[in-house]
């Protein structure tokens, strides 16, 4: 049963951890339709909920499936986790490079929001009178 738990921590990180990069990376990079500026920003938060979540499962994962084997003393586990914590690397690399590329923050942008510009009503002038047209 003890082989069983490690198999499912490494296979999640294995196929978990990418597959949330992928579906973090996607909705960075894509150019939604948001209504208001509220959606923007909830889209945004959840693209780095996501991404956040990905970036630490890409460690904590190994780490513990390392610890436990370790505790356990099985050996074809340990090298698996210790591949995998190789892997981890390359992963924060590849998201490095990706962070280089792009023209925005990975982490912490808002996309544009469609929401129209408040129309201005009346004029509220300012000392001089100079502020409104017509004096």
């Amino acid at each position: 049963m003890k082989r069983v738990g490690l198999g499912v921590l490494f296979f999640s990180w294995l196929y978990g951890v990418p597959f949330l990069l992928i579906v973090g990376m996607i909705r960075r990079m894509s150019s939604p339709y948001l209504a208001t500026r509220a959606e923007a920003q909830a889209f945004g938060a959840t693209t780095d909920t996501v991404l956040t979540t990905a970036l630490v499962l890409n460690l904590a994962l190994p780490a513990v499936g390392l610890l436990l084997a370790w505790l356990i003393r099985d050996r074809y586990w340990i090298r698996h986790f210790l591949g995998s914590l190789a892997g981890a690397v390359l992963i924060y690399f590849a998201v490095a490079v990706a962070g280089q590329a792009a023209r925005t923050p990975l982490i912490g942008w808002t996309p544009v929001d469609n929401e129209p510009e408040p129309r201005v009503t009346r004029c509220i002038p300012t000392s001089g009178g100079r502020s409104c047209p017509g004096g």
